[in-house]
């Protein structure tokens, strides 16, 4: 296997979008404006980002199928020549996992999800893990997600988990770096405070815990219990489907570079924000300098 940097293990499949100017419900049917396929699921994703950024990456997770979507995410992906494929599993008689998005005038996007639950998925081994420094893992699957997890940080290896929001789920005192949606946590726990929220789960993790929420401040924790907000740009959302995956990315490749916590999450800000401005995950990526500009005009503030 080649030396990575970085191996992004989850989901691998493909996303329709479908933009609309609102969602279907009974007696309601919708007009879509436009329908089209792009390479989807968080760990690709967060690969393709990665590989812009000039990071070396090793991608995995679960399995895709010799069928349409295969061919269309491997196509995708052999576009990029600093993720290596070699863990990749195209296995007969696996389906693809594919997502149907459908994204409304504000960006935001409702989830259709077929295929990921039933996909086989690679485990992981400490053979893998060798040269590998971080680990960007999705926990949407099932008990490889948390075994991954365990083995990648026994092994020395830095965690990055997104959406790791429950205090009582196994895979946080595992977690290095939890990148958290505001908005999921307030839909698992209503009326939550997200700030304390995020101080109750770094108490478990005892890492970094970050909550990104849209156009609202991003809010971190450091591993001494320190935090400071960044405000992400003013900018016109057109789809924010794997807005998470690149702010992650951004946040990977500073930590890489060894940048310090606020000048990182300043980079997973600028990634993010750029992500939003373009319909698919991956399918328009900005130049790296463009990436390095925003995030050198965005500021960390200590939480007063």
């Amino acid at each position: 296997m080649e030396t990575c940097d970085v191996l992004c293990y989850g989901e691998i499949g493909v996303d329709n979008i479908i933009q609309a100017d609102g969602l279907p419900s009974p007696e309601n049917a919708i007009f879509p404006k436009s329908d089209s396929y792009h390479g989807g699921g968080a760990a690709s994703n967060t690969a393709v980002w990665l590989s812009q950024m000039d990071v070396k990456v090793r991608l995995t997770g679960n399995a895709i199928g010799h069928d349409l979507y295969g061919t269309m995410i491997l196509e995708e992906l052999r576009r990029h020549p600093n993720i290596d494929l070699t863990l990749m599993e195209q296995r007969d008689g696996v389906t693809t996992p594919f997502t149907r998005a459908i994204v409304t005038p504000d960006g935001e996007r409702s989830f259709l999800i077929f295929g990921y639950p039933q996909a086989p998925k690679v485990r992981l081994t400490k053979e893998m893990l060798q040269g590998i420094q971080y680990l960007a893992l999705d926990l949407y699957g099932g008990p490889e997600r948390l075994e991954t997890a365990r083995l990648a940080f026994e092994s020395g290896v830095s965690t990055a988990i997104g959406d790791v929001i429950w205090p009582d789920h196994p895979a946080l005192p595992f977690t290095s770096i939890a990148t958290n949606s505001g908005s999921y946590i307030r839909q698992q726990f209503p009326g939550v405070d997200i700030r304390q929220h995020a101080r109750r789960l770094q108490a478990i993790s005892k890492g970094v815990m970050i909550i990104t929420d849209g156009p609202r401040m991003v809010y971190a924790i450091d591993a001494q219990g320190n935090s400071f907000t960044v405000q992400p740009p003013a900018v016109t959302v057109v789809d924010a489907t794997g807005a998470g995956d690149a702010f992650r990315a951004g946040l990977l490749y500073a930590f890489y570079r060894r940048f310090d916590l606020p000048r990182s999450v300043c980079w997973g800000v600028a990634a993010g924000s750029l992500k939003v401005k373009n319909l698919g995950a991956t399918t328009t990526l900005p130049d790296f300098k463009e990436i390095e500009s925003l995030a050198n005009r965005l500021q960390a503030q200590p939480e007063k």
